[in-house]
């Protein structure tokens, strides 16, 4: 924790009864060990809450299940079974190895290296950003390749996926299962330069969907600041929603969607030329290719420019969104045909009813570090990105998308939703300020580790 994190302590909002939303920090000149200790507290009190909040939510969708409430995956979501028939693909009991202590391992020496880091001498520069995004992202593939020996042994790639390398362009182009061909294409180029089988396609799908850890920290270095982006890195590697990537087609929507949002935030700053705007629309034309709520985290770019008094930049983004599309159109695939054939509108799956355990899957993938997040919503110069996570979702909810497999047609979301755990608190008393960052939540970071162990586990092949 720097001295930017805990120094000018300001007076907090207070509910009736005088207590505080939430504890004042610590004041100036208080030891190291007592600013410790009052962070420990709360941290456990955001666990707690975070605990009450899951199991409310688990229990909601235990007492819906009971009353008749069926929560029957759509279909193409890729949802199997398990918890309330069909909303979590888990099962019981758990699976336990030999190979399930190479995750925790990794973890605690990963986490206990990084807190040491944070505690180098006053004089000791601190490592490159660039040296920490390589170190994050063979981290974060070492860490999901940990959790894949977890979970239960089968293909994560499904057969009709892999049988796309065996198909022509044009024929996955013409498909009619409502789901964009992104990720089949994506098969079909592995299968030209050589990648076959379940397990070299999952490999390659773990490798691209890794970059998402990277490129969030560039995107939010870029909006917030390096020292935010910096302390970032360790929520994002370890969040609970990495059982659910490895070998996921999702996962390479999450990266391809946060490139977008990297290069559209740090192609707006000044003295960047449009072009940063054209290369931003068409990574957004592209994620929405794997999955058509992923092009509305283009809201994020959107809300970036105005910040930055850029508004122009929208219709270049825009006109870029629309270049892959239209070829693949030209092609002879049409990408509003894909969407009316995958949407099913607000009501026609019970959609309302599908709100709890969509929550309560959110409220599993981000961990409890969602919970500070939460807290701290309206401190972070980082709101752009919850405002397009967040109209991705409500496009998904509205338009039927959401009605099973949240956890991982979600994934594109889950990253943008934690960014405010790292805002200062206080907020930092001059606009603009480039140095103050919350410090990072260890001890919330841990319990997500545990919490993605346990979910790996628990996870069906």
């Amino acid at each position: 924790m720097s001295a930017a994190d805990t120094a000018s302590p300001a007076a907090t909002p207070t509910t009736a009864a005088g207590r505080s939303w939430w504890r004042a920090p610590p004041p100036d000149g208080s030891s190291a060990a007592a600013r410790l200790a009052w962070a420990g507290r709360d941290q456990l009190g955001e666990l707690a809450l975070w605990v009450a909040l899951a199991g409310a939510l688990a229990g909601a969708t235990a007492l819906l299940v009971a009353t008749g409430v069926h929560f029957a995956p759509a279909a193409g979501h890729g949802a199997r079974g398990g918890l309330a028939a069909g909303t979590l693909p888990l099962t019981w009991p758990p699976r336990s190895t030999p190979r399930t202590a190479l995750a925790p391992a990794l973890a605690v020496s990963a986490l206990l290296a990084a807190g040491l880091l944070a505690r180098r001498p006053a004089g000791r520069p601190a490592p490159a950003f660039g040296l920490l995004l390589g170190l994050s992202y063979l981290l974060t593939v070492a860490w999901w390749l940990a959790l894949g020996a977890v979970s239960r042994p089968g293909e994560r790639v499904s057969e009709a996926l892999l049988e796309a390398g065996d198909r022509t362009p044009s024929d996955l182009l013409r498909t009619t299962s409502g789901q964009p061909p992104g990720p089949e294409l994506l098969v079909w180029v592995l299968a030209r330069v050589g990648l076959h089988g379940g397990l070299a396609v999952g490999l390659a799908f773990t490798a691209l969907g890794a970059l998402v850890v990277p490129l969030v920290a560039l995107a939010v270095r870029s909006l917030c600041h390096e020292p935010a982006a910096r302390r970032l890195l360790p929520v994002l590697v370890f969040a609970p929603w990495a059982p659910f990537a490895v070998a996921s087609r999702d996962a390479v929507t999450a990266a391809v969607a946060a490139a977008a949002l990297a290069v559209g935030v740090a192609g707006c700053e000044r003295g960047r030329r449009a072009w940063w705007a054209l290369g931003a629309g068409l990574l957004l034309g592209v994620a929405g290719l794997f999955s058509f709520p992923a092009m509305w985290l283009g809201v994020a770019v959107a809300a970036a420019y105005f910040v930055r008094r850029r508004p122009l930049l929208n219709v270049i983004t825009g006109v870029g969104a629309l270049l892959p599309l239209f070829a693949l159109r030209l092609a002879g695939y049409s990408w509003p045909d894909g969407l009316a054939r995958a949407g099913t509108g607000l009501f026609d799956h019970a959609a309302l009813a599908w709100l709890v355990p969509d929550l309560l899957a959110v409220l599993l993938c981000c961990g409890p570090v969602l919970v500070r997040a939460a807290r701290r919503i309206a401190m972070t110069p980082g709101w752009p990105f919850l405002v397009g996570a967040t109209a991705a979702a409500l496009f998904a909810l509205l338009d039927g998308l959401a009605s099973g497999g949240v956890v991982t047609s979600w994934l594109p979301l889950f990253p943008w939703l934690v960014v405010a755990a790292l805002a200062p608190r206080p907020r930092p008393a001059l606009p603009g300020d480039t140095s103050s960052a919350g410090a990072v939540p260890y001890g919330l970071v841990g319990a997500g580790a545990a919490l993605a162990v346990v979910l790996a586990a628990l996870l069906t092949a």
